[in-house]
């Protein structure tokens, strides 16, 4: 399948990254720092995206250690 059906399928380039980076990174806790560093999008983006990933439950939020 190409890119471009995924970014369509799932609404939104910064997303499938992000969707990416989790796939790749099962285990562990990522600050939005890391993940928007990671997947080169901008903090806001990032923050924005989470934030509906966290709406369907495919992410959890955890506490600062």
């Amino acid at each position: 399948m190409s890119k471009q059906i995924f970014d369509e399928l799932f609404g939104s380039k910064a997303r499938v990254k992000i969707l990416k980076f989790f796939f790749r990174n099962e285990s562990g806790f990522f600050d939005i720092a890391t993940i928007a560093r990671r997947v080169q999008e901008s903090e806001a983006v990032v923050k924005k995206e989470l934030e509906r990933l966290l709406k369907i439950k495919f992410v959890q939020k955890g506490n600062k250690l």
